[in-house]
């Protein structure tokens, strides 16, 4: 097993850059949701008293849009009826930022799911689904959108085959579509299959089978993912042309197997509300992070945290860029966190990726030369006042200019990393000037925290934070508790 490396936040704001093709089965997914208190005196069924109606990209269309909400350039290529399912499905992928391409299917209607459910537990899904196959006009259709939605050589893209058996992609289609991914620079080719015959998807680079379909493909008798299994799926499924494989293994995580590794990625202990749409969520993450730059093992964690995210949520869920910042930040250990942030351009969408997530973002600015009682009391309470604290710290120069040549008496990297240590902030950076101002400007915080000795009308940035809709908020001070007071004691102490 090789080692596994940690997903950074850094890597989440890359999506932005990436351009994703999702080439598959869309349908839309029903919704009625209410709640059970009796049986029909008709028959010994339960009645559901209706509370919602809702629907929800499904397929191909709920993986191009869990793209999209990863930050994305994202295109569906697929086919759907013109009825109010089909209607009511571009409504959603236009809503969801996704450019759609709807591919002619003869006479077929859009396939529809609709689940009965009783609080989080289905009691009945009915399908309405024509799995007619593409005809070749369709096919022709197919790769002449391909080739126009791959645009230039050279750009941040990766294509997805959501392949769910519906009629969309057959042999020939998914044949032809690998070729032509590859004539055009090599794009990366990212398949999430149901089909038994793994060389139907020769020359993709990456391969999504769950265990099941895992055991099926390689003609496996096995019920469990042990080491000997593992080994002999990897051995029939890996052939020529076929890069890497991503085996998903429910709860105990995926297996990642690549010609010469193989990685085990751990899934993170959660409860789990809804599989649905859990493996869509996972291949738009792989997709997104191998359009990013990502390689195979970075774009899988990816992917299985974004799954993991979609079975904590009932029904079809939509996993946002947000949703993994948040994941990663708040979720994961605190030795993953990006603590110190300098470059103030990525601190800034880090805040705002927090904000979009609904997060209160509070800021507080000092030079902490000496971290003392009365510098956590304010830090504790600005964070009360809020779910991100971000702490601005003054530069060496900045602090000299200040304090006088004798400070700072410790360098900024110091003040930084004792800050970061604290349990209150999230993001620690770093300012040249003498005020926070540009800095308050460029990550805009909704509520500035200083110190009583500062009146509301003298704290820096609070004029420009209520253009934002900002404010200031001023904590009481600890009384005799200072950094120059420490300092003075601690010379007395020495002489």
């Amino acid at each position: 097993m090789t080692a596994l490396q940690t997903i950074a936040p850094r890597h989440v704001l890359g999506f932005e850059k990436a351009k994703v093709i999702v080439i598959g089965d869309a349908m839309l997914d029903r919704y009625v949701d209410g709640s059970v208190h009796r049986i029909s005196p008709e028959a010994p069924i339960p009645v559901l008293q209706v509370r919602a109606d809702r629907s929800v990209a499904g397929g191909a269309a709920n993986t191009a849009l869990n793209i999209a909400a990863l930050g994305a350039s994202t295109t569906l290529i697929a086919a759907w009826g013109r009825d109010e399912a089909g209607s009511e499905l571009e409504r959603l992928l236009k809503d969801g930022g996704v450019t759609a391409v709807r591919i002619e299917r003869g006479s077929a209607a859009t396939i529809e799911k609709l689940r009965v459910v009783a609080g989080q537990q289905q009691i009945v899904r009915v399908d309405r689904e024509d799995t007619t196959q593409l005809d070749p006009r369709g096919v022709e259709a197919v790769l002449t959108a391909l080739d126009a939605a791959l645009g230039d050589e050279g750009e941040s893209v990766a294509l997805v085959l959501s392949d769910y058996a519906k009629g969309m992609l057959g042999d020939d289609l998914v044949r032809d579509v690998i070729a032509l991914a590859a004539r055009r620079g090599g794009v990366p080719v990212v398949v999430d299959p149901k089909s038994a015959d793994i060389a139907k998807y020769r020359g993709a680079t990456i391969v999504k089978p769950n265990f099941t379909e895992a055991v099926q493909m390689a003609g496996v008798n096995a019920q469990t993912p042990d080491e000997d299994t593992l080994t002999t799926i990897a051995q029939r499924l890996l052939i020529d042309g076929i890069q890497s494989l991503a085996i998903s293994l429910s709860a105990v995580g995926v297996e990642v197997v690549e010609r010469d590794a193989r990685t085990r990625i751990p899934s993170r202990a959660r409860l789990v509300a809804d599989v649905s749409g859990a493996g869509d969520s996972m291949i738009a993450g792989i997709a997104v992070g191998i359009a990013s730059g990502l390689s195979t093992v970075d774009a899988v964690q990816v992917g299985n945290i974004a799954a993991g995210i979609a079975c904590s949520r009932p029904g079809t869920a939509v996993v946002t860029r947000a949703d993994m910042l948040d994941e990663m930040l708040n979720g994961g250990s605190p030795e993953n966190r990006p603590g110190t942030v300098e470059n103030w351009g990525e601190l800034a969408r880090l805040v705002a990726l927090e904000k979009a997530a609904g997060k209160r973002v509070v800021f507080a600015n000092g030079v902490f030369d000496l971290l003392h009682a009365g510098h956590v009391a304010l830090l504790k309470e600005a964070r009360s006042l809020g779910d991100v604290l971000v702490v601005g710290v003054n530069s060496d120069a900045s602090t000299s200019r200040l304090k006088g040549p004798t400070r700072p008496l410790q360098p900024q990297a110091d003040r930084m990393a004792v800050l970061d240590a604290v349990r209150y902030v999230d993001f620690v950076t770093v300012f040249e000037e003498d005020t926070p101002r540009d800095l308050i400007r460029t990550i805009q915080p909704d509520i500035i925290v200083k110190g009583s000795d500062y009146k509301p009308e003298q704290v820096v940035g609070g004029e420009e934070a209520k253009a934002w809709g900002g404010r200031v908020h001023i904590v009481s001070l600890l009384e005799g508790v200072s950094t120059t007071k420490l300092a003075q004691g601690i010379q007395v102490r020495r002489g």
